[in-house]
């Protein structure tokens, strides 16, 4: 054989094994989503839509303010008593608010962390752990009133020294959204500790 018919043998051979090889499937790249198509629960929908009419609402420049997101509470009530609803609205309005760069100011965050068997924790609703001065100047503050088809959320940001009302914003929750925080037959998902 001579040296061309070895080389063109050669390259036949090391073209079949390279049509051999097989290569790794192709990854699919998790695409980013947007920040409105992240999925979330029923009721984040109705805190996203307190949060944007609260911003649109505005008569007052947002860009200094600093607010306090209270529970909403029971039209009917003392206004001392807060269900689960509101407590996870109240929540989800800290995210919606700080989503549209307002500055919120979580008043329940202590100024340590306590560590106990159960967990660790740094948030408190003892109010003789909580700072006795904050810069908050806007309070976030609403009622909640219940329908047959649902629940009527009413909220507002008020100037917490003046009591001015800076905005308003308005939501019908429908009982189906409202009954996902139940788990059950009616007990509530949040319970008071003991």
């Amino acid at each position: 054989m001579n040296v061309l018919s070895k080389v063109f043998i050669s390259a036949a051979a090391l073209s079949l094994v390279s049509a051999c090889t097989v290569l790794p499937a192709k990854q699919q790249v998790a695409k980013e989503l947007p920040l409105e198509t992240y999925s979330q629960p029923y009721s984040a929908q109705y805190s996203a839509q307190l949060a944007e009419q609260l911003v649109d609402n505005a008569s007052i420049r947002l860009s200094g303010v600093k607010v306090g997101i209270t529970n909403l509470v029971g039209v009917t009530g003392q206004y001392n008593e807060s269900s689960a609803l509101s407590q996870v609205l109240s929540e989800q309005l800290v995210q919606e608010l700080h989503r549209r760069e307002l500055s919120v100011l979580d008043f329940k965050t202590t100024d340590f962390i306590r560590v106990t068997p159960n967990g660790d924790f740094a948030l408190t609703r003892d109010y003789m752990e909580l700072d006795e001065i904050m810069p908050i100047t806007h309070v976030m503050v609403g009622t909640l009133s219940h329908h047959r088809d649902g629940i009527m959320a009413n909220a507002r940001l008020v100037d917490i020294n003046t009591k001015d009302v800076a905005s308003v914003a308005q939501v019908f929750i429908p009982a189906h959204v409202v009954q996902q925080l139940s788990e059950d037959h009616g007990k509530p998902v949040i319970r008071k500790a003991p």
